[in-house]
C-alpha cells in the first residue's frame, strides 16, 4: 500500500476515536425516570421514631386540632413526586377529619382522643418506600372529670 493510503487511514482512524469520545461524554439520557427513593416530613410537630415496626414517626395533638401534614420527596429531581395518603377510613369521622388538600399535603383534626395511622406513599408505582404516621391525641382534663 501506498504511504499515502496507510496516513488517511490512521488520521481517519484517530479522528474517529476522538469524536466518539467527544460524543460520547456529551450524550445524555432521555426518558429516564427518577423514583423517588425516600420521604421526609416537615410538619411542625413530628417526631421520628427509630426501631418500631408500626411507625416512623409521631405527631401529638389536642382534640379539636387541625394539623396540616407536610412532605417532601428525596431525590428532589424525582420524575413523579406526588404523594398518595392512606388512613383507617372506617375510623373516619369518629376519632378524626381527613382532607387532602391538593398540593402535596393533608389536614387532619382529631375529634376525640385516640390514634390513628396516616401511611404516605409515592404515586410513582415503582417505589416500595412509605412513611406511616402515628398520631396521637391524648384526652383532656374535661375527657377525664367527664
Amino acid at each position: 500500500m501506498k504511504k499515502s493510503v496507510i496516513l488517511t487511514i490512521s488520521i481517519i482512524y484517530i479522528l474517529a476515536i476522538v469524536v466518539v469520545g467527544f460524543l460520547g461524554i456529551a450524550l445524555k439520557v432521555y426518558n429516564e425516570k427518577v423514583y423517588v427513593e425516600k420521604i421526609i416530613c416537615i410538619t411542625d410537630g413530628y417526631v421520628a421514631v427509630e426501631n418500631d415496626e408500626y411507625c416512623d414517626g409521631v405527631i401529638t395533638v389536642q382534640k379539636n386540632q387541625e394539623v396540616v401534614i407536610k412532605c417532601q420527596v428525596e431525590p428532589d429531581n424525582a420524575t413523579n413526586p406526588n404523594l398518595r395518603f392512606d388512613y383507617d377510613s372506617d375510623e373516619l369521622g369518629k376519632k378524626f377529619e381527613f382532607v387532602e388538600n391538593g398540593d402535596g399535603t393533608c389536614t387532619i383534626k382529631m375529634l376525640d382522643s385516640g390514634t390513628t395511622f396516616i401511611e404516605i406513599v409515592p404515586t410513582d408505582r415503582n417505589s416500595n418506600i412509605s412513611l406511616r404516621i402515628k398520631i396521637t391525641c391524648k384526652p383532656s382534663l374535661e375527657d377525664i372529670l367527664g
